[in-house]
């Protein structure tokens, strides 16, 4: 089923009933074909087990939180409430996760409250939460000609134990990479007065994890075409969506 692509990005978050906060720069691209990539980064350190810190490359962020991409796909029950569920394809946190559904309300102001519970790993209750969502335009780049363009490259090898998908969508380019329980993460955005970046317009403000993504593959103004193939470090990317508007 077909839509028009969205970029959501996280005003806060809850767990019921704490105030509302926003550790992260939480970001979703999700295509017309309902393909999504959901990455979020924490914007203070957070401790691992042993009292480090979750190590992040070239990024003002202190840390990935999580990241995971798969398919979503939204239904109204029979009084009209609107629900949305995420199909996590691939997930930083778990080989295994749990149901991902969340009801959608729509704000006056054209944000999106969602509301939902899950059970929580260190409690082991269900505990219920609150996101808020504000929609980006996707508007045209404002570099030359550039068309509105949503690309969505693919990869999964059983052999070595990996899934990966990257979403371009307007300004934002999104990618997660799980190897044999590796994980990699890159963001990319393009900004009007970034006249430095090697990229030109755009540039890559989070890393994390050491294998390679071709991002940099989908970033021009001529996106690969459907059905293409890139190799990337000995991987193959299936590109499986191009959207031009």
């Amino acid at each position: 089923m077909m839509h028009l692509p969205s970029v959501s990005k996280r005003l806060f978050y809850r767990e019921v009933p704490n105030q509302p906060e926003e550790p992260a720069s939480t970001i979703v691209l999700t295509s017309p074909r309902s393909f999504f990539v959901d990455v979020r980064l924490l914007k203070r350190p957070m401790s691992r087990p042993d009292g480090g810190l979750v190590p992040m490359l070239n990024s003002e962020f202190s840390g990935l939180q999580w990241a995971f991409a798969g398919t979503s796909e939204s239904s109204l029950d029979d009084s009209g409430r609107r629900f949305s569920t995420w199909h996590h394809w691939v997930d930083s946190n778990s080989d295994d996760p749990p149901v991902d559904t969340g009801e959608m309300i729509t704000q006056d102001n054209g944000n999106v409250l969602e509301k939902g519970n899950f059970v929580s790993p260190i409690t082991g209750q269900r505990e219920y939460y609150e996101e808020l969502w504000e929609e980006v335009p996707t508007e045209k780049l404002a570099f030359g000609k550039d068309p509105h363009v949503c690309t969505v490259l693919r990869t999964e090898d059983q052999e070595k134990m990996s899934k990966g998908m990257i979403i371009r969508l307007g300004d934002y380019c999104q990618g997660i990479l799980k190897k044999e329980g590796e994980v990699t993460v890159e963001r990319w955005e393009s900004h009007v007065n970034d006249v430095n970046s090697k990229q030109g317009k755009w540039h890559k403000t989070a890393t994390v994890g050491t294998d390679e993504m071709p991002c940099d593959e989908v970033l021009g103004s001529e996106p690969p075409h459907e059905g293409q193939q890139i190799n990337r470090a000995g991987m193959m990317w299936d590109v499986v969506e191009v959207a031009t508007w």
